[in-house]
């Protein structure tokens, strides 16, 4: 199994670096990186302010979790974790010890443009907000919801940098230092292919985040609802949308998919309520084009004298900014076909908001490779360890062992080398009919490492059946390794493939070998 040969080799390395304070640094290091690969995969939220992360982050996790509003810029780091109660704990850049902080503060913290100079002073110092919160989705996934990836600025955040006495540069610098910590990544882009989306693309492709590529990177296209009223279904625009932004600026390269959300309605349904229903269900009555005449013009719905309009101002206010004008429209059409409670409704709107899928395709994606992916970025940031002390070549020779007792498992795993092919297929430099391509996901763990998955093969597909598959696969792979016109990283591509075949007929073959293996036998 591979995290047991891993865990045995940060052992050895502990063991090289031995008790004494002479490397009380790196075994720090070591150690932090070692507890990595348990800990759960950290996804950040990177996109340019006002793109809809923390709105996007509220969606995955069905409600407010993290501030949001057009006149706010978030500058602090919000980092989500899964914990038994909603928790709040301020981290400081100054080595001040971690402070609690009481969860109804995380507003207020997380910056507005209006404050004391107390605030002011308080908020230069914060490292990052820790949040924890029950929902099940943060078993997975620790969320950071990043502050923004801008070299321009509207004047609500030059408002709040000025309160701040921070420039863009830190607001940058501290998106980018948290994408560099992450192990996965979603890129957030606003609806609508505008220059700036260009930019944002060749911003964040020259930026030093750490291995990004589609393997760790999925693109979300925020805000399609306000494609509404111009198209009555928002979604299908997004998609045609996203199509024509994965052709461009090579953004295939560097995400494996971008979907289309309408995360505002994703989540609004997540924390709507037996009111909100109650009020949905009212409106539902209006007929559908005056409801959407009236919706579409939003300061007038939520504040003009609509004595025919059977809920009262405040309800539609507050209806209108969570839901927004396409999701009272979508709830009142979904109310009309027949759903009739609260609960039915909030799960019709979150799958037709996209986030249903997105949520899916983030756990599927990320979370089958999640061990593999971070024991990489652990390889990675320990080949460095012997930098750590400019001292005697004793020294510098002691940590070049242990970092190579780590970094060693690189060249000896073969997850590693199908974390290559794959690289290699999205970067499109190696030449595989689309058949063989789709093969070489299943193979190397895209849809699962049940063998099962990595065939192709239906869950109760009989012993018989799964061997005869792996068997004819090994067969086809190892002809295409023979093939002349096959060279290069094609040919490597191949012989990766045709020993995760032997891997796991050996795996099929001796199954009380491999019965407490994970997905990396």
């Amino acid at each position: 199994m591979l995290r047991d040969r891993a865990d045995a080799a940060f052992e050895a390395a502990r063991r090289l670096l031995g008790p004494g304070a002479e490397f009380g640094e790196a075994r720090a290091v070591l150690a932090e990186q070692h507890a990595r690969i348990a800990a759960p995969l950290r996804v950040a939220l990177v996109g340019r302010v006002s793109s809809g992360k923390s709105t996007l982050a509220n969606a995955l996790l069905g409600g407010d979790r993290v501030p949001t509003g057009i006149e706010e810029l978030t500058y602090n780091v919000n980092w989500l974790r899964h914990g038994p109660d909603q928790t709040l704990t301020v981290h400081f850049t100054d080595g001040t010890p971690p402070e609690r902080r009481g969860i109804g503060e995380l507003e207020e913290l997380t910056v507005r443009a209006r404050g004391t100079p107390e605030l002011a002073a308080l908020l230069r110092r914060v490292d990052y907000l820790e949040i924890t919160d029950p929902h099940p989705y943060l078993r997975a996934f620790d969320l950071i919801d990043t502050p923004g990836l801008d070299s321009h600025f509207g004047e609500d955040s030059a408002n709040t940098l000025r309160f701040l006495a921070l420039d863009e540069g830190d607001v940058r610098a501290a998106t980018l230092g948290q994408a560099a910590k992450a192990d996965a990544l979603v890129l957030v882009f606003a609806r609508g292919l505008a220059s700036s989306e260009g930019e944002l693309l060749r911003d964040f492709t020259g930026a030093d985040v750490g291995g990004a590529g589609p393997v760790t990177t999925v693109g979300a296209l925020t805000k399609v609802e306000l494609f509404w009223p111009a198209h009555a279904d928002p979604l299908a625009e997004g998609r045609r949308v996203a199509g024509r932004l994965m052709d461009t600026s090579g953004a295939r390269r560097l995400l494996y998919d971008l979907c289309p959300l309408a995360s505002l309605v994703g989540s609004a349904a997540g924390g709507c309520t037996d009111d909100d229903f109650a009020d949905l269900v009212a409106l539902s009555a209006l007929a559908p084009s005056d409801l959407a005449d009236r919706v579409y013009f939003g300061a007038e719905f939520a504040s003009g004298d609509m004595p025919d309009v059977p809920v009262r101002a405040s309800r539609r206010r507050a209806l209108h900014r969570r839901f927004g004008g396409y999701g009272i429209v979508l709830a009142a059409r979904l109310i009309r076909d027949g759903v009739d409670t609260r609960e039915t409704l909030r799960t019709e709107l979150y799958r037709g908001s996209g986030m249903a899928d997105f949520r899916g395709l983030l756990a599927e994606h990320f979370g089958h490779r999640a061990e593999l992916v971070k024991l990489a970025r652990s390889v990675r940031h320990l080949s460095s360890l012997p930098d750590l002390d400019g001292g005697s070549p004793r020294t510098r020779e002691v940590l070049r062992r242990a970092a190579a007792a780590v970094t060693s498992l690189e060249h000896a795993e073969h997850a590693f080398a199908e974390l290559a092919v794959l690289r290699g297929h999205y970067s499109d430099v190696i030449a595989l009919e689309p058949s063989d391509a789709a093969d070489l996901l299943r193979i190397t763990g895209e849809h699962g490492h049940a063998p099962h998955d990595l065939l192709g093969l239906p869950a109760g597909a009989r012993a018989t059946e799964t061997s005869a598959r792996a068997r004819e696969r090994l067969t086809h792979w190892a002809a295409l390794t023979a093939d002349p016109t096959h060279a290069g990283a094609t040919r490597r591509a191949c012989r990766v493939v045709r020993r995760s075949y032997e891997l796991l007929i050996d795996r099929l073959d001796h199954p009380d070998r491999h019965r407490t293996a994970g997905p990396y036998a």
